[in-house]
């Protein structure tokens, strides 16, 4: 009786000093952007650069818009460039379950109608998980998607082909089962569990440091993998992005099987390049700032093959 007594106060306490902590954090780091109505909650979205297409940068599971940093400043000397956090994420606010590609995609749309960012169509980019969400958006949205960029995106089937991407899910379901309850109550803060990239900049370090081990973000985190058969199932349902410009790029470190997936995406357009940046990895593609560089260039490339009406170079 007296251990769970210990637990119970362990737990208010730690229930307490979380909600502290976070409230500290949130006064030290404002938002950068704005705060758009889509709808009974508010999104986030921060915009640097100016000229069309604009382009809208989808962030990884887990991932805010603080952490595509290094590709905004690099693509917005060309065209204006938008990072935006996901209901629950960074400093949006929380969104209506599930949350899945629809009503994540849902969402996204109502944002880039509301916001002050001109009209479309855009130029999607999606990184990792948040590739998943591009391939639905342009599949619900195809008139304002002029095109897209996949940095070493999620691919709707990789569960199924391959075995290594199968066993990952489960753990990582076994691990977001309880992941909400330990930051509730403080253990992921206090422990240091959601740590921020440190190939960023130091202030963007900051941020994410700050942000991610709120409950709501680990929470949102949660429900977005949790709703990952769904999620994949949209996603299938992009057949084809017709002419538009995609450029698809992958991490020279991964595995022959993910970059086969890879080239699969590609196959969604004609007008697409695959660029496989040798000694990259999955993540080192954004948060690192050399190979950060190259997939700011395979944007570019494709915000000027909508501007300028011409295919990609392969």
């Amino acid at each position: 009786m007296w251990l769970v007594v210990a637990l119970l106060v362990l737990a208010i306490v730690g229930a307490i000093y979380q909600a502290i902590a976070t409230a500290r954090a949130e006064r030290a780091h404002p938002p950068p952007g704005e705060l758009v109505d889509v709808g009974g909650h508010r999104l986030h979205i921060h915009f640097v650069g100016q000229g069309s297409p604009t382009v809208v940068l989808d962030a990884a599971l887990g991932s805010i818009s603080a952490s595509w940093v290094w590709v905004q400043r690099e693509v917005s000397g060309t065209t204006r460039v938008c990072a935006y956090d996901r209901a629950g994420m960074g400093w949006s606010e929380s969104g209506l379950e599930p949350r899945d590609a629809r009503q994540v995609t849902g969402e996204l749309h109502a944002l880039l109608k509301g916001a002050d960012i001109g009209k479309g169509p855009y130029v999607l980019v999606g990184h990792s998980y948040g590739g998943l969400y591009s391939q639905t958006y342009a599949a619900r949205y195809p008139d304002e998607v002029a095109g897209v960029a996949l940095v070493e995106s999620s691919h709707p089937e990789q569960f199924s082909r391959l075995p290594e991407a199968r066993d990952s899910y489960d753990e990582t379901k076994r691990l977001y089962a309880v992941a909400s309850l330990l930051a509730r109550i403080g253990v992921v803060r206090l422990f240091g569990l959601s740590p921020a990239p440190p190939e960023l900049p130091q202030h963007q370090r900051a941020q994410i440091a700050a942000l991610n081990p709120s409950t709501r973000q680990v929470s949102t985190t949660a429900q977005e993998f949790h709703a990952t058969p769904q999620t994949t199932a949209k996603a299938r349902s992009l057949r084809s992005l017709g002419d538009k410009p995609l450029a698809v790029v992958s991490a020279g470190t991964q595995s022959s099987g993910w970059l086969e997936l890879q080239d699969d995406l590609a196959t969604l357009s004609p007008n697409s390049m695959h660029r496989v940046v040798e000694g990259a990895t999955h993540t080192s593609l954004v948060y690192e700032r050399s190979d950060a560089q190259s997939t700011s260039a395979a944007i570019v490339e494709v915000v000027q093959a909508v501007r300028n009406d011409r295919p990609l170079t392969r």
